[in-house]
């Protein structure tokens, strides 16, 4: 049986991160019968912080190539060479299968498109109880992780009770628990201190965690500094993982006589990272790049600095989760994962309020919102294109 499927996509022109301002949800169908070997997978829900337009930001950088995991739709105005599709991590439902090991009404979590549906090609040699995954073979094979679709019904992690929580601390949190992991696995080149930037973002403060539950467990002292704005502070203050809170104004504070340091930049802000670099000089042994939550100072903040002492270096989790797996049994990073979800699970929850926003009307403007980091700390963003939240899969019920 023939059936169209109504989908919304939100598209941004290529041509570089200002033009992520300009993105407009634009409508196209897909119809049925998929192509064999492929899924189609609604779209219900996906978190969306400044990690998303972090992606979006980069979505033309030959490295990271975002733009390149979902195509834009061949529209009267879009396509995949004039505009590129922002990935978000969310939940879906299968609603149409043309893998056999792959039922319709599945429930899954996975890295999809802004947009209410997902068509995919599977890779049908990759399929086992707990994940299937998308066949990009235009792409690294370390980017398998964005890849994975997993399989709510057998994944260890899933709550349907957590689901907004996970959705939106999932991606983070692992960013910054596998950071840590890489650090730690270096220790830290030697420093004792630790400063973060952007520590009000949830990058920011899951890494902050994550490094104070290392500790708690290996005995280790490091102090962690976190950086941010006269708004934030006292939220920052209220979340117990900083030793310190510094104003980005005021980051002559920190002594470099005090000991040996190692920055890890969530804000991208070029400037400050200037700044604290010249002000530090020889005693930061490390710094890290691990986001770019100001959108606006982020041109460049990867380079060196303008003395030329030292520059970021780019921590990608796909790469280094590519190294952990080959060293590490898969049981091992199981409970790893395990015990490190307990972390965010247990404290995540309170330290945000959840806001949610469906329907193409109420989506974009939030989207817009988000670029000019008008979204405060403590709220955490959940969107649908279904207007209402009121999906297909439940239309079809009534």
């Amino acid at each position: 049986m023939t059936r169209s499927y109504e989908n919304l996509t939100l598209c941004v022109p290529r041509g570089g991160p200002k033009r992520l301002s300009e993105g407009v949800i634009v409508e196209n169908t897909i119809s049925s019968p998929i192509p064999q070997n492929h899924v189609l997978i609604q779209v219900d829900k996906f978190g969306w912080s400044a990690n998303n337009v972090t992606y979006g930001m980069l979505g033309e950088d030959t490295h990271f190539r975002y733009f390149e995991f979902h195509r834009a739709p061949e529209t009267s105005t879009t396509s995949a060479k004039t505009h590129g599709v922002i990935p978000v991590w969310g939940f879906g439902t299968v609603v149409d299968s043309t893998v056999g090991q792959i039922k319709v009404g599945e429930r899954i979590f996975g890295y999809l498109p802004f947009a209410r549906y997902m068509l995919i090609e599977v890779d049908t040699k990759d399929i086992n109880t707990h994940n299937f995954y998308a066949k990009r073979p235009h792409l690294p094979i370390d980017r398998r992780p964005y890849n994975q679709i997993t399989r709510c019904n057998t994944d260890p992690l899933y709550s349907k009770e957590t689901e907004e929580a996970a959705m939106l601390y999932r991606p983070l949190f692992w960013t910054s628990f596998w950071c840590e992991d890489w650090l730690h696995s270096i220790s830290y080149r030697g420093a004792n201190k630790i400063i973060i930037s952007s520590a009000s973002s949830k990058t920011g403060f899951c890494l902050a965690l994550v490094i104070r539950r290392r500790m708690e467990e290996t005995g280790e002292k490091r102090e962690i500094i976190g950086l941010t704005s006269a708004s934030n502070v006292e939220f920052v203050k209220s979340l117990g993982l900083y030793d310190r809170v510094v104003l980005y104004d005021n980051v002559a504070e920190i002594g470099p006589q005090d000991g040996t340091y190692c920055y890890v930049d969530v804000a991208g802000n070029q400037n400050l990272n200037g700044r604290l670099m010249k002000h530090l000089k020889s005693s930061m042994a490390l710094g890290v790049s691990l986001g770019m939550s100001h959108m606006s100072e982020t041109k460049g903040s990867i380079k060196s600095t303008a003395d030329g002492h030292s520059k970021l270096e780019m921590f990608f989790m796909p790469e280094w989760m590519h190294v952990v797996r080959k060293r590490t049994p898969v049981t091992e990073i199981a409970k790893m994962q395990k015990k490190g979800w307990s972390w965010i699970m247990r404290d995540g929850s309170r330290w945000v309020k959840m806001k949610r926003s469906s329907g193409r009307d109420a989506v974009l403007p939030k989207y817009k919102d988000t670029l000019k980091g008008s979204i405060p700390a403590d709220t955490g963003l959940v969107f649908s294109l279904w207007d209402n939240g009121v999906l297909a899969t439940e239309r079809a019920k009534l």
